[in-house]
């Protein structure tokens, strides 16, 4: 974006305690400025508390204001998204790029957003030959900065995102097919890594969740992970309760309580795992790069989110039940667990197809050998 706001706060120490200095232009067009204590020890703490702090300052002045709704353009309301949400996000720099691209095409006020705007930027990216995946989490972030902007009072358009979503080709879903493939992975990985390959594969957890698990999140004595996962359709998330088997519970335990985080290295948190994982599969060129040239031949790239479906399929595989592997996994909708089914019935058909072209040939040679029985006796 060709405007960048300053962060609504900064955040400083006093002793333990972070401080925060808030800064930021209110829905009202007022500049608020006030010097806060966020009674927090840790910044991502302090950070959500300045966050929420500004939350109702702005809830205040709606009530105040009567709710009157103020206009703002697309370029201002992504960059307000972006400061307040965006930045926030797992991957942010991806989110910022999503919005540099609709800023392209919805250069106006967000108000003056019509069905037309949506269709044509639709058929302008299909014409570039993108997927409809890729136009679908654009339209994403697009309806979330709407529902940002209609939140705090901001003059948004009458329309549904939702309805401009395009279909989706079925999931080629990869997943490794048995247990000795995720043994080399494990084994080529960094000592830091394999503990948390190990908690994907036993629980079907998202990376996001995995890293960001926290000792609070451990029941040892329900063995249970406890935690709250994203929910369109519950504000706040949902809870999702995860059995702990006794290989994993081994793992966990082994983990140094050095911090809340369960999973460190160099005893700080772990929050990005990209390379050690690249590093699994690739030879390096240098500190930074990897080259093209795998490792192992026999072990070829796969992304970590490889793991999850793994999961989910061993689970299913063994289960047959739909309903415990969506909740195991935490899915909204069962729609979503049933690709999964999907994939066992290609597995299925698969080893019907190996039987019978087997039992097939064997008729062949079969009959082959009975011609030349009669052949002979002639």
């Amino acid at each position: 974006m060709a405007k960048q706001h300053n962060q609504p706060f900064s955040l400083y120490r006093r002793g333990n305690i972070y401080h925060a200095y808030i800064s930021f232009v209110a829905s009202s067009g007022e500049r608020i400025q006030s010097r806060i204590s966020t009674h927090q020890i840790l910044p991502e703490k302090a950070a959500q508390y300045c966050l929420n702090y500004i939350e109702q300052i702005e809830k205040q002045i709606k009530l105040d204001t009567g709710n009157n709704e103020v206009e703002i353009s697309c370029e201002d309301a992504f960059v307000l998204f972006f400061e307040n949400i965006g930045k926030y996000h797992q991957n942010a720099k991806d989110t910022l790029l999503k919005l540099n691209t609709l800023l392209k095409y919805f250069n106006k006020k967000l108000s003056e957003i019509t069905p037309q705007d949506v269709a044509n930027y639709i058929q302008t990216y299909r014409n570039q030959g993108k997927k409809p995946s890729t136009i679908n989490r654009n339209l994403t972030v697009l309806s979330s900065v709407i529902n940002f902007c209609k939140d705090r009072n901001y003059h948004t358009p009458n329309i549904s995102i939702s309805k401009f979503k395009q279909k989706e080709p079925a999931e080629n879903i990869k997943y490794l097919s048995d247990w000795s493939i995720a043994q080399k992975i494990i084994d080529r990985a960094a000592p830091h890594l394999k503990p948390i390959i190990y908690t994907a594969l036993y629980t079907g957890m998202r990376k996001g969740n995995i890293l960001g698990l926290k000792w609070e999140n451990l029941d040892f004595v329900s063995d249970t992970i406890n935690i709250k996962v994203k929910d369109k359709n519950k504000i706040g998330g949902k809870n999702l309760s995860i059995p702990i088997i006794p290989q994993l519970k081994e793992i966990l335990l082994q983990q140094p309580k050095i911090c809340e985080y369960v999973f460190t290295f160099n005893s700080n948190p772990i929050h990005n795992i990209d390379g050690a994982w690249r590093h699994i599969f690739y030879k390096r060129k240098d500190q930074r790069n990897f080259s093209k040239e795998l490792n192992d031949p026999e072990l070829p790239y796969v992304n970590f989110h490889t793991l999850r479906h793994t999961a989910a399929t061993w689970i299913l595989k063994q289960t047959n039940n739909l309903r415990i592997t969506q909740e195991i996994l935490g899915h909204a909708n069962i729609k979503t667990t049933l690709k999964y089914a999907h994939v066992l019935d290609g597995e299925k058909r698969r080893a019907l197809n190996a039987v019978f072209s087997e039992v097939s040939q064997n008729l062949h040679k079969s009959q082959e050998i009975q011609k030349q029985n009669i052949e002979t006796n002639k």
